[in-house]
């Protein structure tokens, strides 16, 4: 009988054992994503500070007469090789701007910094990236871009601003797509009838779930706004087995937060859009130019 006690008592044990293994995995990953998240508000935080405390909420980085968005960070100054160059100001094309940021520098979180004395841009740069020369290199991860966008143009001082701070989990690209679909108070797009493997990889790419597109204007004198994706999926084809041809993207955009602007950025039912990899969380602050 003892024996057996034993026996079952180890049963139990094992049984008991194998959940809280099973627990770990998921207990990990959550642990992972909310240290990910917590860095994120920490990165968001330190790029509005950066952004103050550099003169970037200012008109004159507009010039005169411009109607266009003023971005710099990561990611955002690649726009400016697509067909929205139109839209927005970089640094290679400000002057003013490109006295008060350098457009070469990280725009990482970085926990520990080792600078080096500046060679021709007004920032000092990181050894550790700057030639390798520090005790390691950092990989690229948590990384920040942001955007200045006047509420009206032309930008003045004292005039209102947003101030779009994305911050992504490390660098990745931007693409330019063209939604179309039925409006509605909940609008729903698809990027095409028939578009197959190659459209299912860029939704999922540049259009997840719980992420944001930045929705180009149809109308001039009007910034880029900012839209959240509320859901994303892809139907597969009819058939058995699925047939890949026929599969269909969808993406229900939310753009009930724009209120009468959402006229501004549909023209017969169709949007321009700009998906980012690795897109984390976009904070937006309403300001007063300097």
């Amino acid at each position: 009988m003892t024996l057996l006690e034993v026996l079952v008592a180890c049963g139990i044990l094992v049984v008991g054992l194998a959940s809280i293994a099973s627990l770990l995995p998921a207990a990990g990953s959550r642990l992972s994503q909310a240290a990910l998240e917590d860095r994120t508000g920490a990165a968001a935080a330190n790029a509005y500070a950066e952004i103050v405390n550099r003169g970037l909420i200012a008109a004159d980085l507009f010039g005169s007469g411009t109607t266009k968005a003023c971005v710099f960070g990561q990611t955002f100054p690649t726009l400016a090789t697509t067909a929205t160059a139109s839209n927005f100001i970089v640094s290679a094309t400000s002057t003013v701007l490109q006295t008060r940021i350098d457009s070469t520098r990280g725009f990482q979180l970085e926990d520990e910094v080792v600078y080096t004395a500046p060679t021709t841009a007004d920032t000092p740069n990181n050894s550790f990236v700057s030639g390798n020369v520090g005790p390691r290199a950092y990989r690229d991860g948590l990384c920040w871009g942001a955007m200045l966008a006047p509420t009206q143009y032309p930008a003045v001082a004292g005039g209102v601003a947003t101030l779009s701070i994305a911050v992504f989990k490390k660098p990745g690209n931007s693409k330019l797509l063209t939604l179309t679909g039925t409006p509605a108070p909940m609008f729903r797009y698809t990027t095409g009838a028939a578009l197959g493997i190659a459209d299912e990889a860029t939704r999922k790419q540049f259009l997840a779930g719980c992420s944001s597109v930045l929705v180009l204007p149809t109308v001039a004198n009007t910034p880029p706004r900012w839209v959240k994706i509320t859901s994303s999926w892809t139907n597969p084809g009819p058939g058995i087995p699925e047939d890949a041809t026929q599969r269909k993207s969808f993406i229900v955009l939310d753009l009930a937060a724009l209120g009468s602007g959402t006229a501004n950025l549909i023209s017969s039912g169709t949007m321009t859009v700009i998906g980012f990899e690795n897109l984390m969380r976009v904070d937006q602050y309403p300001v007063s130019l300097d």
